[in-house]
Order: C-alpha cells, then structure tokens, then sequence
C-alpha cells in the first residue's frame, strides 16, 4: 500500500509540474523579426525558405525535441523547430504548434530574412545564415509574471531556484538526446518546478553557455519573482510555484 501511495504521489507531482510548467509558455506568440535585410517574392531565398519551412510543418518526428532543415546551394534558408520536452514526455502536441507557428511566423515577419517565434509549446526560427550547432542568443525575451507574485522573501526564493538552475543546466547540457531536465526545488514548504532545454544541435559546452547566459540574466529580469519565463533561440528556462497555475502576460 505505502508503495502505491507513493507511487500515486510522484505521477501527481508530474503532473503538477506539467501543467505548471506548460502554463507559462505565452498563449499569444512571441515573435521577434530581425533587421538583416529582406528577400523579394520569388526569389530563390523565398523558393528555398517555403521548402525548409514545409519540410519542418510536416514533420512528424522531432529528434532530440527539435527538427532543423536547411534548403538550397544558392541562397540557403535554414530553419530550426524546436519542441518543449515538457510537452514531448507528456502528451503535448507540438506538431500543431509548429504548425501554428509557421503559419504566423511567415505572416508577421513577412520578406525578412530571419525571425524567430515561441508559442505555446515550440519554437521556430529561420535564417539565411546558417544557425545549426552555433550559440545563437541574438534576441533574448524574458516574461516575468505579471501577476505581482513576490516571493515573501526573495532572497531565500532566489537561493533556491540558483541552485535548481545549476542543477538543470547540468543535466540539459549533458543530455545526448532530449538536452532538457526538468527538476524542482523546495521554498517555505512548497515546490517550485523548473524545465530547461537546449536545441539539440548544441553541444554540451554551447547548451552550457546558453543556459548560462539565462542564469546571469535571471536576477535582473525576474529576481524574487514566483514564476517567469527566459527564451533564446537556442535554449529556455522556464520555473514556476505550485499555487500559481496560470500564466498572464
């Protein structure tokens, strides 16, 4: 009995920090449209972007929770979808997301070379340039709650989410597949959940300093904060406490 018990505890504690996880991934996309210059209808970037794009949209298998494409000798688009590993072990369809995303993303940043977007789940980003296997933290989007929800004490909140953010980033960065960890930590008696991830083209020391990059940013962007949300193109972290279960922007 006490093993079914704790057994039911733990599925209940994955749950909790799925839906708390996945609640603050924005409703609304984020987008971000590059200043790097244009392309016209009909030229071979345009031929090429569409391709790399469709080739993602129909996927229907993202390795590792990502999926990259690249299409063209001449005038090559390169395009990296990314999927939450939150959303990947649990259920969550992120093949509509991308799908939503490409959709969107070829509307809002239309004749722009590069442009990235996050939406409920995913990710997706394309280029001219080529953005596999590199850092790539040229926007950085950070969304803390708006919600007001201070820690009741701050200093003791940041303590602990720092070392789950250590701890995270270490078992991101050191996955072969995946490159996402998902783990909590323990404030005034309750449990705050955090997930991080990493496209998995990164290598462990580029997922690393990503990641690292977010840990640095975190105590200007969100310090004391309950719950938040810090997108890169190349990597996100994402933490929230358990009586908080709806993300507003």
């Amino acid at each position: 009995m006490k093993s079914i018990i704790s057994i039911a505890f733990l599925l209940q504690s994955i749950i909790n920090a799925v839906n708390l996880i996945t609640a603050q991934f924005p409703t609304d996309p984020v987008f971000r449209c590059r200043d790097t210059g244009n392309y016209t209808t009909g030229s071979d970037y345009s031929r090429n972007l569409k391709s790399a794009l469709n080739a993602v949209k129909y996927m229907n298998k993202y390795n590792g929770g990502s999926f990259s494409s690249f299409q063209g000798q001449k005038e090559t688009a390169y395009v990296m979808a990314l999927c939450s590993g939150v959303s990947i072990n649990w259920g969550g369809n992120c093949k509509d997301c991308i799908y939503q995303l490409n959709v969107s993303l070829s509307v809002t940043c239309m004749l722009q070379k590069e442009a990235v977007m996050w939406g409920s789940n995913c990710m997706l980003h394309y280029s001219d340039r080529k953005i596999f296997g590199v850092l790539d933290d040229w926007v950085r989007i950070f969304l803390p709650d708006k919600k007001g929800s201070l820690a009741n004490k701050p200093d003791q909140f940041d303590k602990a989410l720092s070392d789950l953010m250590k701890k995270l980033q270490g078992l991101a960065a050191g996955g072969t597949d995946k490159k996402s960890a998902l783990g909590t930590a323990v404030y005034e008696k309750k449990l705050v959940y955090g997930a991080m991830q990493c496209t998995a083209d990164l290598s462990k020391d580029l997922c690393t300093k990503c990641l690292q990059n977010i840990i640095q940013a975190h105590h200007t962007c969100c310090s004391g904060r309950m719950a938040a949300i810090m997108l890169l193109p190349s990597c996100f972290f994402s933490y929230s406490g358990e009586h908080y279960s709806k993300w507003k922007t």
